[in-house]
C-alpha cells in the first residue's frame, strides 16, 4: 500500500447557484471569508490543499483537491473532467433556501451518473443565518440516500468548515485503507489554480 503521504482525494462542490460553494471554497482556500466570491468569466477553481490525519499512529499527510464550479452549474456546463475521478461529493444546499435543500434530489442523481463510485456528503451552509428547513427532514433525506455523512457549515464565520473538512478526509482515508489499496499521486505544493485541463 502507498505510503498515506502519497495519497491525494478529489472532492467535487455541487448545489445550486447561490448556495455558497464558491464562498466555501475560498475560505477553505485562503482561511477567510471573501465576499462576492464569485469571479464572472472564471470557469471552475482547483485548490491543492495539504491535510494531516489525526487519527493515525504516525501523523501522515494527504493532499486534497477541491473543485468549485464557479457558477458553471447554471448553464449546466460542467464538463467530464469535473466528475472524473471524484473520491467524494458535497452536495451543498442552503439552510435558508428550502428550494436548494429540495434540488439535492437532482444533485445525487447527477453525481451518481457521473461519478459513480464517490462518497457523496450532505453540506448545509449559511448556518450563520436562521435555518427553514427541518433536521428531520436532511436527516431522512440523508439515510435514504445512504450518504457519507452530513454537516452544517458557514463560510462567512468560519463556523465547522475545518471540522468538516478534516473528517471528511478521515473518512476517505479509512475507506481507503479498508480497501487495501493506495494512491500514488505525489503531493503538489499548496496552491490554486481556475482552469480545467482535460
Amino acid at each position: 500500500m502507498a505510503a498515506a503521504s502519497h495519497w491525494k482525494f478529489k472532492l467535487i462542490l455541487l448545489g445550486d447557484f447561490g448556495v455558497g460553494k464558491t464562498t466555501l471554497f475560498h475560505r477553505i482556500r485562503t482561511g477567510h471569508f471573501v465576499e462576492r466570491a464569485h469571479v464572472v468569466g472564471q470557469h471552475m477553481g482547483v485548490c491543492e490543499k495539504t491535510l494531516p490525519l489525526r487519527h493515525t499512529s504516525s501523523n501522515p499527510q494527504v493532499q486534497i483537491s477541491l473543485w468549485d464550479t464557479a457558477g458553471e452549474e447554471r448553464f449546466l456546463s460542467l464538463s467530464s473532467c469535473y466528475y472524473r475521478d471524484a473520491d467524494a461529493a458535497l452536495l451543498m444546499y442552503s439552510v435558508h433556501s428550502p428550494p436548494s435543500f429540495d434540488s439535492l434530489a437532482h444533485w445525487l442523481f447527477v453525481a451518481r451518473q457521473h461519478c459513480v463510485d464517490a462518497d457523496i456528503f450532505l453540506l448545509g451552509t449559511m448556518i450563520d443565518l436562521e435555518s427553514c428547513i427541518p433536521e428531520e427532514k436532511v436527516e431522512r433525506f440523508a439515510t435514504e440516500h445512504s450518504t457519507s455523512g452530513r454537516y452544517k457549515v458557514s463560510a462567512k464565520t468560519g463556523e465547522n468548515v475545518d471540522r468538516c473538512l478534516q473528517e471528511v478526509v478521515e473518512q476517505l482515508f479509512l475507506k481507503k485503507e479498508f480497501q487495501g489499496s493506495g494512491l500514488h499521486t505525489p503531493l503538489q505544493e499548496d496552491g490554486c489554480y481556475s482552469h480545467c485541463e482535460c
